[in-house]
């Protein structure tokens, strides 16, 4: 009988988690008996499905839904509320489920989730809703527990969480997440970074050879650093043309400002085949991001062979270490990206191709799909093979 894991998240429609835990689930899926449990809504439009079927997937509210009467009732009374605009499964978990004990029942049922596997496997935030929950319950259960983190961890994230100590093993995409966490004892961590889902097809691409478009990929919300790069082609003649997917709470903003601007064009929400059509129209990737885990759009770039401009955040520094690929600007001084630009402008046809094909052999090196993929499962055959000792 196959070893048995659940992967646990918020896992919605839309986003670089998706994408990973779609990802890391049909590489487990192929030597153990997996089930993804998501904690937050999705529809059946989810990036994860790119991945897994459905039958991997549950819904916390889902399961809420068809085995509680009372929850029912008030999801329906809350669907009908909002005039039908939102779905039933939208509406469980509504303010008064909240005053009468929905989250005890949610409790219980991922708790009985995880009675049901060998290992939990979980992709979030440290300050994700119920991962405090998860990991106290494997640990009195000795399941053993790994977390993906799946964004930069902050202070406030570890402060007074004494319960992160019982994660037997950590996963992160870079040295700099890794090191907020060193003050813990018997810390375990490995570095897995991502990978291209499109590998084949962006390994492909021609080499960029000019500098005159380039592309933002990512969530339209504030820490994306999208308003200021927007803002910086509205107040400045910037000689390029940028192009902007994404979708978020910022799109009528950027809407507005875009409109106005005959070099910026926001495209919305792509899926991966339109994306990697936009990446072959374009000669660099811009990451103008507060804060990052990865992102994944920049091991795209690189496995297209197209620039990066980026602020140091996540994984990029580690990734571009010793290419000639430094291309570096602050988005809280958006001065530092107006030189940035110039220069590379000045760059000869051949010194862009030569940098955009060292940023494609890093990536091959490091980061081929292949590469990944045995990194996760040599993690996880340790982890339920070879547990963590309790230290006397």
């Amino acid at each position: 009988m196959k070893q048995s894991v659940l992967i646990i998240g918020p896992i919605a429609d839309i986003g670089g988690r998706e994408l990973e835990t779609g990802f890391v689930a049909s590489i487990l899926e192929e030597n153990y008996d997996i089930t993804v449990l998501s904690t937050v809504y999705y529809t059946s439009k989810s990036q994860i499905f790119d991945f897994i079927s459905r039958q991997r997937v549950k819904n916390l509210d889902a399961l809420i839904y068809k085995q509680n009467l009372w929850f029912r009732f008030l999801a329906f009374i809350s669907y009908l509320k909002s005039l039908k605009k939102l779905s039933v499964l939208q509406c469980v978990s509504n303010s008064l489920s909240k005053k009468t004990g929905y989250r005890t029942l949610a409790i219980d049922l991922i708790k009985r989730e995880i009675d049901k596997k060998d290992a939990v496997f979980i992709c979030a935030q440290l300050s994700s809703n119920y991962i405090k929950e998860v990991v106290e319950y494997s640990k009195s259960q000795n399941k053993p527990i790994v977390l993906r983190t799946s964004n930069t961890i902050r202070k406030l994230d570890i402060n007074q969480n004494e319960w992160i100590a019982n994660i037997d093993l950590f996963i992160h995409h870079s040295m700099s997440n890794a090191n907020r966490l060193t003050f813990l004892n018997n810390y375990k961590y490995l570095l897995i970074d991502q990978c291209t889902f499109r590998e084949n097809e962006m390994l492909m691409i021609p080499p960029a050879k000019k500098f005159k478009t380039i592309l933002f990929v990512g969530r339209l919300s504030y820490e994306k650093g999208i308003i200021e790069l927007v803002n910086l082609f509205e107040d400045n003649k910037i000689e390029l043309d940028l192009k902007i997917i994404g979708d978020g709470q910022l799109f009528d903003e950027i809407k507005d400002v875009s409109s106005k601007l005959d070099n910026v064009e926001l495209l919305g929400f792509l899926n991966q085949n339109e994306i990697l059509h936009q990446l072959k129209k374009v000669d660099a990737v811009i990451i103008p991001s507060y804060e990052e885990s990865g992102p994944l759009v920049g091991l795209e770039a690189m496995a297209s062979a197209r620039l990066v401009l980026s602020t140091r955040v996540g994984a990029m520094e580690e990734r571009l270490k010793d290419c000639e690929n430094q291309f570096w600007f602050n988005v809280d001084n958006l001065d530092t990206l107006k030189p940035l630009i110039d220069r590379i402008r000045a760059f000869h046809q051949e010194d862009i191709e030569r940098i955009a094909i060292g940023n494609r052999k890093r990536y091959l090196e490091k980061y081929k799909m292949g590469t990944i993929k045995s990194q996760y499962k040599s993690a996880i055959f340790n982890l339920l093979n070879h547990p963590r000792k309790e230290s006397v």
